[in-house]
């Protein structure tokens, strides 16, 4: 069973219904809507058509809403058409929405002219167009061409080295956020975060819009976030290493140091934590990854984090099932050797002493006691997520009674979630879901299994439970 989980990313190459069924059987567990393209209609059928094919698989499939952010891009074109730029040509950046052509394009960043100075670089297009910074002006900075190539509309600015102001949320991200919690996403990324003051507002204004329980992700590209990496894996719910924004802001060589501390960091924060960024890029127009790419995914996995996301590859590639089939094939090889024993997180971020012994014995337990899985009753999560980070040998199926809580489990490593009726006594509860695992083939009839449920107040009765026994 394989227990690194898989994003997908939704687009026109992966939207239509039996594609969606496709994906979902191939293993998905989180569907990704990316909030920089597409409208609020096409964003609401995508959702429902998730949720309906969820639902014929009978698994909990989760939806990730995924902000655009403050990206700086480049404005439209006279015609549409992009512009070529060659080494040595000058190229003005205007502030406004006039459109642009050879020699000049728009920019609506209004405070580019003034965080830049001459002499710094500018990355147009995911780094494919360098720019010089020569002079800057009020609304306008004027610019000399390092490295050419074909500039189109709407493409990103980035300027390695320069610290740009933070103003919290855009207002296209406030009606967005509003939006996915009308439609009942299950995160929101928040990109190019920079401190925990932007996560604090974030959740500030889900509080306002009665979605104060959504799990907020940090998409970690800016220098900044790096600077205060642990600030930020307190004050988010999981965290997202977007290696694609990273690597121009940064340079590349330090892009794997980063990934292995924010994957340390989250782990011992007790939160999940994503890689994405052309994990499989060459499978956008390729039946087959590179050798490099396989082995990149294998580290992620090696390294511990709790999903792997696909971006363009599943939204706008040839192949998106079979990029997912294929990313599937190499978590699970890599998940052959056994994961290194993993460390309770610091804190009582998700369960108290005695809630992490109990975890801990039942980890424990499930290795010497030769059972196949754990599993554990968790209205709230804490106690799945817990086993999780403890990284035990076998699967954890997280049983709870909310349709909502398991779609959020999907995304935490090694957690199979499990909807199932939580009434009456814990032990009577434990037995039926046990049964229920055996009647879907998850367990086999007369296996070992672990059975935990916790209670955090340590009320009486049988509420703190951790029993071995077979099903």
């Amino acid at each position: 069973m394989r227990r690194t989980k898989i994003i997908a990313t939704i687009g026109p190459a992966s939207s239509a219904e039996p594609t969606l069924d496709e994906l979902v059987t191939a293993g998905v567990d989180v569907f990704r809507l990316n909030f920089s393209h597409g409208t609020h209609e096409s964003h609401r059928d995508a959702a429902q058509r998730i949720r309906a094919a969820a639902a014929r698989q009978g698994r909990p499939v989760a939806i990730l809403q995924d902000l655009a952010g403050p990206k700086i891009r480049t404005g439209r074109l006279r015609g549409g058409a992009p512009i070529d730029l060659r080494q040595g040509d000058a190229l003005r950046i205007a502030v406004g929405d006039e459109l642009g052509g050879p020699g000049r394009v728009s920019t609506s960043y209004a405070d580019l002219p003034r965080v830049v100075r001459p002499g710094d670089a500018l990355l147009l297009d995911d780094g494919r167009i360098q720019l010089r910074v020569e002079h800057v002006g009020d609304d306008e900075i004027g610019t000399v061409v390092v490295d050419g190539g074909p500039l189109g509309e709407h493409k990103g600015i980035n300027a390695p080295g320069v610290s740009f102001p933070s103003h919290g949320m855009s207002e296209k991200d406030a009606v967005d956020l509003a939006f996915g919690a009308g439609i009942g996403v299950d995160f929101v990324a928040l990109s190019f975060v920079q401190s925990g003051a932007d996560l604090r507002q974030a959740r500030e204004r889900l509080r306002g819009i009665g979605a104060p329980d959504v799990p907020l992700v940090a998409k970690l590209e800016r220098p900044e976030a790096i600077a205060r990496l642990d600030e930020i894996l307190q004050e988010s719910d999981a965290v997202m290493v977007a290696r694609g924004d990273l690597g121009l802001e940064l340079p590349l060589e330090r892009v794997p140091r980063i990934q292995r501390e924010a994957t340390r960091g989250a782990r011992t924060a007790g939160i999940p934590v994503i890689v994405a960024t052309q994990v499989l890029e060459s499978m956008r127009t390729e039946p087959r990854p590179t050798r490099a790419e396989v082995s990149d995914a294998a580290t992620a996995v090696d390294e511990g984090v709790d999903a792997i996301m696909l971006a363009g590859e599943t939204a706008v590639g040839l192949y998106p099932v079979r990029t997912v089939q294929t990313l599937d094939l190499i978590i699970r090889e890599a998940e052959a050797m056994p994961p290194a024993a993993g460390v309770a997180p610091h804190g009582s971020r998700l369960l108290a002493g005695h809630g992490r012994a109990i975890c801990e014995a039942a980890v424990t337990l499930s290795a010497r006691g030769d059972a196949i899985a754990i599993v554990a009753i968790t209205r709230g999560g804490k106690t799945a997520r817990m086993l999780a980070a403890l990284r035990p040998p076998v699967p954890v199926f997280a049983a709870t009674d909310s349709q909502e809580m398991a779609r959020r489990l999907a995304l935490v490593w090694g957690v199979v979630p499990v909807v199932a009726d939580l009434a009456g006594d814990v032990t009577e509860a434990a037995g039926r879901i046990g049964a229920m695992l055996v009647e879907r083939g998850s367990i086999p009839r007369g296996s070992a299994v672990v059975l935990v449920s916790i209670t955090p107040d340590l009320a009486a009765g049988p509420s703190n439970f951790l029993k071995l026994q077979r099903v």
